[in-house]
């Protein structure tokens, strides 16, 4: 039997000498006749980078320490701040998601302890995120985004406000006025001080909304100020550990309805930006396993779907609010009227009469007037408050607020009215009577003199308005149609279709008379449809229009109504089944039936399906569903109801698919 010897450990070191021989064609020169060449003082070749005696370039060393500085004049070439490089197209500027999606795999930081409590973690996580890269400057507003990110997930803290109730407020006053201007002093000194350039201090982040105008809390003692502080970092951890726990449910709420409440979705720049800034953190998450849970790294990856569709839809609510209504609603607008609750105007005399509470009676009003109410309101007259008149009453309100009451005698008033009178039947209305001191040097002065006072003359452009004429062509539209239902609500994008080809649509009969069948034909031929399904509980969660919570038909509304409509125009559903009229269309049902918008075909490129929609919505009835004429037909078998399409009177709010 033989035993196995252990092999020597010294056996696989290399050790020297002996040395091994230099490659074919390499010089090892010994360190005895090694000459330091130095840094040359000016490269031979201008292209700013710092080159040795032998014109070999420097190499700069990974980990850079305070002394390592250029011993020359040569100056090393600058790195180009990333922000600054051109893309493809010249002249183009990268964008910042451009630059940190080139080395974005290499970003790995950690490893995170999982033993630590997810809220160090995720605490740990973000500090990591923004220490390894490059924030853009500028009007970007990344940074600030990110703020409101960190302030939304509970990264960042709202400092409370605090009343001390055991310091007069004077004393508060005075400490203030001396921090103020020790701060001044203290700013004036660094920036007279000599020595390197600091940064600017970053500006304080903005507090939501919500918090402004809260009313300091009330507090006696340094243990009521630890507990305010103490509840907020409570309140912070709640909110991160609701982060981690649901993620998708966080970011619905965050890239929806929070961006909205915090004023983040009027400039496109933050639509773009937004979803992409928080792509990138929980892909920076998931890459450095920072939650390894099964469970926690499941969701997610699950809410990267929803950062992906607010990539997509948060623009698109822009450009659809930018280009609807299209030009067949506006021209719909146009002949048919506002039906939507707009700004109406209140009629003076009616506004009147609700305020003096003084109407006249048909009885008071002379032969041939109209049965109509009219106002009468007479200065003389007595006013509920004894013998004061309504004038003396209006004069003494005027004294009240200091205002000088300047009375004229009216007789004066009435001989000077007369005497203008009298002036006016005298001169012959064509006979100029301008004196002639007033022609060449007076305020009358008609000479060729520049006025250099005189307003600049506008040349206005007229006022443009939609014409079905200009869409249609001569058209029976407004014969053979009419406006139906109003419906105020929100709906989301079912689905959308381009127009069908001629081809696939069925020719109308020729004839002298108006056929609502024809127009219909010719609408579907010109225009795109788009499905609209109601969403009636898109906002109970927000609550954030209350007025479209819920469906309502407008009191500018025709046609019939499945359901209960009450004086606030809220539609209660029905519970049986409603019939409808005879040879009329079906009632609508705001909560269940869809409705068929017609558009141009040029806004499909930028609707996506799901996408909501609020606004006004207006049926366009045909005129035979209202008691108008009907034209005689042969009978059909088939009992179907042509489809009633409808336009946009006014669109007031879009929404992504997943707002919560």
């Amino acid at each position: 039997m033989t035993t196995l010897q252990p092999p020597n450990p010294l056996d696989d070191r290399l050790t020297f000498p002996p040395f091994p021989e230099a490659p074919p064609g390499v010089t090892i020169i010994p360190f005895k006749d090694f000459k330091e060449r130095g840094i040359q003082m000016f490269p031979t070749e201008n292209d700013g980078i710092e080159r040795d005696g032998l014109g070999i370039p420097t190499v700069e060393l990974r980990v850079r320490h305070d002394t390592d500085t250029c011993k020359t004049e040569g100056k090393r070439k600058r790195k180009e701040l990333p922000f600054k490089i051109t893309s493809g197209v010249p002249g183009v500027r990268k964008e910042w998601w451009e630059i940190w999606e080139e080395n974005e795999e290499s970003k790995r930081t950690g490893p995170y302890n999982p033993n630590v409590a997810v809220v160090d973690r995720l605490y740990e996580a973000a500090a990591d995120f923004r220490k390894t890269r490059i924030w853009p400057h500028g009007p970007t507003g990344i940074a600030a985004t990110w703020d409101q990110f960190r302030l939304f997930v509970g990264l960042l803290s709202n400092t409370p406000v605090w009343t001390r109730t055991d310091k007069p407020p004077q004393e508060e006053e005075e400490d203030d006025d001396d921090e103020a201007e020790f701060a001044e002093e203290t700013m004036i000194a660094a920036q007279t001080e000599r020595g390197p350039k600091r940064p600017p201090p970053r500006t304080r982040v903005r507090p939501p909304y919500a918090l402004y105008d809260v009313e300091p809390s009330h507090v006696a003692n340094e243990d009521e100020v630890k507990v305010l502080l103490n509840n907020e970092n409570a309140r912070r951890e709640v909110q991160m550990v609701e982060f981690v726990e649901n993620p998708e449910l966080q970011l619905r709420i965050f890239l929806s309805s929070y961006i909205r409440k915090q004023g983040l979705i009027w400039t496109d720049r933050n639509l773009i930006n937004i979803p992409r800034l928080v792509d990138f953190f929980i892909r920076f998450l998931i890459r450095n396993r920072v939650f390894p849970e099964h469970e926690h790294e499941r969701l997610l990856k699950r809410s990267m779907a929803i950062v992906q569709l607010a990539q997509k839809e948060l623009i698109l609510t822009s450009k659809i609010a930018k280009q609807i209504p299209d030009e067949f609603s506006k021209a719909c607008f146009e002949f048919f009227g506002r039906k939507s609750e707009g700004y109406k105007p209140i009629d003076p005399i009616v506004e009147a009469e609700n305020l003096l509470g003084k109407k006249e009676t048909a009885d008071d009003a002379p032969d041939g007037a109209p049965e109509a109410k009219r106002l009468k309101v007479d200065v003389n007259s007595k006013t509920d408050d004894g013998d004061l008149t309504a004038g003396d009453k209006f004069e003494e309100e005027l004294k009240a607020a200091n205002v000088e009451v300047i009375k004229v005698d009216q007789d004066v008033l009435i001989q000077e009215a007369e005497q203008v009178q009298i002036v006016k039947d005298n001169v012959n209305p064509d006979m100029d009577t301008s004196p002639a001191w007033a022609e060449e040097e007076g305020w009358g002065s008609t000479t060729d003199k520049a006025d250099l006072w005189a307003m600049p003359a506008v040349d206005w452009e007229p006022v443009v308005k939609s014409s079905l004429f200009a869409l249609l062509g001569p058209t029976a539209l407004p014969i053979t149609h009419t406006s139906g239902v109003v419906e105020c609500s929100v709906r989301r994008v079912k689905s959308y279709t381009m127009p069908p080809a001629p081809a696939t649509l069925p020719k109308s009969a020729v004839t002298d008379e108006e056929d609502a069948d024809a127009v219909d034909i010719e609408l579907e031929r010109r225009f795109a449809k788009v499905v609209l399904a109601p969403w009636p509980d898109w906002d109970r969660f927000s609550d954030e229009m209350p007025h479209l919570a819920q469906p309502r038909i407008l009191e500018t509304s025709l046609g019939p109504i499945r359901g209960v409509v009450g004086t606030d125009g809220q539609v209660e559903p029905a519970t049986g089944a409603t019939e409808a009229p005879a040879g009329g269309p079906q009632p609508h049902d705001p909560f269940t039936d869809d409705i068929v918008l017609l558009v141009e075909p040029a806004l499909l490129s930028m609707l996506s399906a799901g996408i909501g929609l609020g606004g006004t919505w207006v049926q366009i009835a045909r005129s035979q569903d209202f008691g108008g004429e009907k034209k005689k037909k042969k009978k059909s078998k088939s009992k179907k109801t042509s489809t009633r399409y409808w336009y946009i009177d006014e669109l007031v709010l879009t929404l992504p698919s997943y707002h919560i």
